[in-house]
């Protein structure tokens, strides 16, 4: 995967974090974005699980004075999906397989993808990629010492570098990948010294084109899904994205709804079908292209009448809903038309508060409770709607809240409504605080001996510190 970059003077670099399901791949890379003031990128997950890859980049220091451009991957995990395994695990210049060390059990599983592993790295038998076990969930009281880990590997993987992490809190995952990139530049070394780096741009330079890529495996079997295993047999046409040739009547807003078009569908566009038959584009491009799978039409009238019921449902939460966003009716092929919901990426709370990870701790605390504000705000606005309030799908506006996320189709169920809102904010942000935040929770939890709370949202944050008990939640206004 390696080549030199000579238009933009970088050494790129690939670094694929394998390892089996739920041994915290996700984790290790998302927790090294945070500590990297980075974002991760996942084109397509299934209950909490990755389905093509996690996508990260980070350029930072020299290599024989070109810069270093690093692209960081992780496989998916399932076994149904090792065709992508395999596919990421080939291009990889380092791997950092990720282990739940969290009981035997989960150790012996893990040494078997190793084993996995190591049988799909034999294609660069003639320069060896290096490899780091990195022992994940070693907080945990069960966890396997490590010198049973390392007799576990065996003398099979003596030339493996065994590290030590527990991603929930982000301990040891930058340490390990600071040793996976000098382990990638040894192997480059040598490939330059051969005479053996290619030149140019890569074949695959961001998130979108990796997973055209591996769009073009193999569908992983379902043979006893006959729904799924037809699926596999006959094609699935792609749908044309809509463009200018969308004709009036068919798009709202009438005229802000043409002009969102018109720069969301600006650049080229790339469409993937994802979960259960859905289309998505615009990945990398800042906008968010989407129509659900049964959101096709055999006639146009049909297509349009379902396009003004949503378009009464927009009107309705006009206030609330962020902006730049429309939706549209567009001709998908021959005698078929399907309805898209076009939304320009505005930032949620979550990645509002990340980009706080850098601020004095009174900031940052000051800025969580307002994020929980603005929350409470959010669900007493949506009281009435089928949206759901949460960190991810709400974000800050002119206005207070304001919703960032895909609207719900006009036939969405309505959601189930929290009766203690007080509490599911504190629950949402004790996550964020033991996942994305977790290193700035002593300073944080200082505060509350310094008697700075000056407002109920002031405890809601305690409470999600764990340093004040949920006493006074009742008292919070939900304005």
């Amino acid at each position: 995967m390696a080549v030199l970059d000579p238009d933009r003077n970088a050494v790129v670099i690939r670094i694929v974090y394998d390892g089996p399901p739920h041994a915290g791949k996700t984790t290790s890379v998302k927790s090294l974005a945070r500590s990297l003031m980075r974002s991760v990128e996942t084109p397509l997950e299934a209950a909490g699980r990755t389905m093509f890859f996690d996508w990260m980049e980070y350029t930072g220091g020299l290599f024989e004075g070109h810069q270093i451009r690093c692209q960081i991957v992780t496989v998916p995990g399932q076994p149904d999906l090792a065709a992508r395994r395999r596919a990421l695990l080939e291009t990889a210049d380092v791997v950092v397989f990720v282990a739940d060390t969290s009981d035997r059990a989960s150790v012996d599983r893990s040494i078997e993808h190793v084993r996995q592993m190591v049988d799909i790295l034999r294609i660069h038998a003639d320069l060896p990629v290096g490899v780091i076990v990195q022992a994940n969930k070693r907080d945990l009281p069960t966890a396997v010492p490590r010198d049973e880990i390392r007799a576990a590997l065996g003398d099979d993987f003596a030339r493996t570098v065994l590290t030590e992490s527990s991603a929930e809190g982000g301990i040891g995952i930058r340490e390990t990948f600071v040793l996976a990139v000098r382990l990638a530049l040894d192997r480059i070394r040598e490939l330059m010294a051969r005479g053996e780096l290619p030149r140019g741009r890569p074949s695959v330079d961001n998130a979108e084109e990796l997973l055209s890529e591996l769009e073009a495996l193999p569908e992983p079997a379902a043979a006893s899904d006959i729904e799924s295993a037809l699926a596999s047999i006959l094609a699935v046409p792609r749908p044309r994205l809509p463009d200018a040739r969308v004709p009036s009547g068919a798009i709202w807003p009438p005229v802000e709804g043409r002009m969102v078009l018109h720069e969301a569908t600006a650049g080229d566009l790339a469409i993937h079908r994802v979960g259960e038959g859905d289309w998505i584009a615009g990945i990398g491009s800042g906008w968010r292209v989407h129509s659900a799978a049964a959101a096709q039409f055999d006639q146009f009238d049909d297509g349009r009448q379902s396009l003004l019921a949503w378009a009464r449902v927009h009107a309705g939460h006009a206030e609330l809903l962020s902006p730049s966003r429309c939706i549209v009716l567009a001709e998908a092929g021959v005698e078929s038309w399907r309805l898209w919901q076009i939304v320009k990426l505005t930032a949620s709370l979550r990645s509002w508060l990340v980009d706080a990870a850098a601020l004095d701790a009174s900031e940052l605390f000051a800025r969580l409770a307002l994020a929980a504000a603005t929350l409470g705000e959010a669900h007493a606005r949506c009281a009435e709607t089928r949206l759901s309030p949460t960190l991810d799908t709400i974000g800050r506006g002119p206005r207070g809240a304001q919703f960032v996320a895909l609207m719900p189709g006009p036939l969405a169920a309505p959601v189930a409504r929290a009766t203690d809102v007080a509490g599911t904010i504190t629950r949402e942000l004790a996550r964020l605080l033991a996942a994305e935040l977790v290193e700035r929770r002593p300073e944080l939890a200082q505060l509350v001996t310094r008697g700075s709370v000056r407002s109920p949202w002031d405890e809601v944050v305690f409470a999600a510190l764990g340093d004040r008990g949920p006493a006074a939640l009742g008292s919070v206004a939900m304005r």
